[in-house]
């Protein structure tokens, strides 16, 4: 394989290379080492924390990018010495108990860390018909503003984000990789396995089932509708049980986190981590 400027790159090994992720070409430059065990072709926050987990373990890794800068949808662009995020902004992730805190351990794992921000509300809402409902860090105040606004139905309220907890309460206490590798979830389900037979129930369930258990209203109903398309960007009906789970809880579990100087600070972290650790991009 030749880069873009003629600089060779022997691939001796061919059979061993493993090319992830999607998108891109980068011009290698000659101080490359001729042999890798990995290729990540893109930068986004699955291809750096792949490529950073790897490093860590000792592979010689090495990512393209088509773009300028690395982070995909968690990039950035400046103006006059400003930084603007120009995809996500809600950062899960950055908790430091447990094991959904995922961000937090990619980064420990190639010794970096990054300051991040507390949010003490996650989001804040405005919606027709004057309904205005912030999502508190804080569990039991946002169920109490929610609570208020539909005193009808608090006790379905807080049934259907309690069962949320369940769904979390599960994923916590297991290390959280791929649901589509056999291997894990055999792996998983004998070191954890109330918790993988607490899940099971929940494998054909959408957060729209579990809610209409519990709450009849319809304005509520949208309005968990809204909390689902948010992240999920479909309705309620649509969005997995174990996906709401994850979401609803951890929010207030780990919380919101904004990282100090922008989104675009996670990806350089990862690069500086990999870099670390012998890998290039």
């Amino acid at each position: 394989m030749k880069s873009g400027q003629g600089y060779p790159v022997n691939l001796k090994d061919t059979g061993s290379i493993r090319v992830l992720s999607t998108t891109a070409i980068a011009i290698l430059t000659p101080i490359m080492p001729s042999t890798f065990d990995v290729i990540v072709i893109g930068s986004g926050i699955g291809g750096l924390v792949t490529a950073t987990q790897l490093a860590a373990k000792g592979a010689q890794v090495l990512v393209l990018e088509s773009y300028v800068i690395p982070g995909g949808s968690s990039g950035y662009f400046a103006r006059n010495g400003y930084h603007f995020d120009v995809g996500a902004s809600m950062i899960f992730g950055f908790g430091k108990q447990g094991t959904t805190n995922l961000l937090t351990r990619a980064l420990d794992a190639v010794n970096v860390s990054l300051e991040t921000i507390p949010d003490p509300i996650q989001i804040d809402y405005h919606l027709p018909d004057n309904l205005r409902v912030q999502v508190h860090r804080n569990y039991e105040k946002f169920l109490q503003e929610l609570g208020d606004r539909f005193p009808h139905e608090r006790q379905g309220i807080r049934q259907f984000y309690d069962e949320c907890w369940k769904v979390f309460n599960c994923l916590n206490v297991m290390d959280l990789l791929s649901l589509e590798e056999p291997r894990y979830l055999t792996r998983v389900f004998f070191q954890h396995p109330l918790a993988c037979l607490g899940l099971v129930k929940y494998l054909p369930k959408n957060a729209g089932d579990i809610a209409r258990k519990y709450i009849q209203d319809p304005q509520l109903l949208k309005f968990i509708d809204i909390e689902c398309y948010c992240w999920s960007v479909v309705p309620a009906n649509m969005t997995p049980m174990i996906n709401a789970g994850m979401v609803f809880s951890d929010r207030h579990y780990g919380g919101i986190n904004y990282p100090k100087g922008g989104v675009g600070k996670i990806a350089e972290k990862l690069v500086e981590g990999l870099e670390k650790h012998g890998g290039q991009i």
